[in-house]
């Protein structure tokens, strides 16, 4: 029968002798040949994966028998890709970082195709750049599920004449449940202050020409697919119930466009995207 690391085969000992109580667990010991790691070989102090679980190696291989121990907490300075689904994209501390299963590059990707959750980043790294960081090295099976919906926000505060634009990445076959804008404060620019939400495909195909001074979505009223306040772009058919465009295969930029003529202050906005990409998909039978 098989072993796995130093870790006994099946029924070799009883249920319930401890195996090892280091740190609670966090530091394990495989052969080399049971690890992902990137370069030719495990090399100490690089980021390894077995299966389900990360972390960092703790000695070089010298032959793939090799028996290497992985800590899999602790706070290590990684090499951070600074991308995600959608492309590039800065590391901000804090960020929730993957690590991909067959190259072991450290990056924001987080597909469940390629990726499994490494740890959170403590550090910045500017968008497209490839920078070593502190990570907090914490593998998270909550943080692996993708059958949930997600949630991401645009803020957008005013600061006189011009136009403010933010963006959210969704990633590849991801399905839009909604798009929530939210007045928080009135915009109070001289002249206007117009919001447009949507993609490249079409900019305001959400939401368009949305009056942030009056009218259209007072302080503390919100605009959503269901009720979009009368100001649907093409991609909303509130009259029938169609919203299009939902699911993509591929991944896009949702982005939210203000402008402002005439200087202002007071304005406050929140535009909150939430959708799903469901790791479950149940293929329907045929008879």
């Amino acid at each position: 029968m098989p072993s796995f690391g130093v870790y006994p085969i099946a029924d070799a000992l009883t249920a319930g002798d401890e195996i090892s109580s280091t740190y609670e667990g966090r530091h394990v010991t495989f052969a080399a040949s049971e690890l992902t790691h990137a370069g030719s070989v495990v090399t100490k102090g690089l980021p390894v994966v077995c299966g389900g679980i990360v972390g960092i190696a703790l000695k070089t291989e010298v032959a793939g028998t090799d028996l290497i121990t992985v800590d899999t907490e602790g706070i290590w300075v990684v090499d951070v890709a600074a991308i995600d689904d959608a492309g590039n994209s800065a590391v901000a501390g804090g960020d929730l970082l993957y690590i991909n299963t067959t190259t072991c590059v450290v990056s924001k990707i987080s597909s469940v195709e390629t990726q499994i959750p490494f740890g959170y980043a403590l550090g910045i790294v500017g968008a497209g750049l490839t920078e070593t960081i502190a990570v907090k090295v914490h593998f998270d099976p909550c943080e692996a599920e993708a059958d949930q919906v997600f949630a991401k926000e645009i803020t957008f505060v005013e600061e006189g004449a011009g136009v403010y634009t933010g963006s959210v990445n969704l990633p590849a076959g991801a399905t839009l449940v909604d798009i929530i804008v939210h007045a928080v404060a009135l915009w109070d620019a001289g002249t206007s202050a117009t919001l447009i939400v949507g993609d490249v495909a079409d900019p305001n195909g959400f939401y368009a020409a949305v009056n942030l001074k009056a009218t259209d979505l007072l302080a503390g009223e919100s605009i959503s697919f269901s009720h979009a306040g009368g100001k649907q772009g093409a991609d909303l058919d509130v009259a029938d119930g169609h919203v299009r465009r939902r699911y993509l295969p591929g991944a896009r930029v949702v982005t939210g466009e203000v402008t402002s003529v005439g200087a202002g202050t007071a304005g406050r906005t929140r535009i909150t995207v939430l959708y799903s990409k469901p790791t479950t998909s149940v293929l329907a039978t045929f008879v």
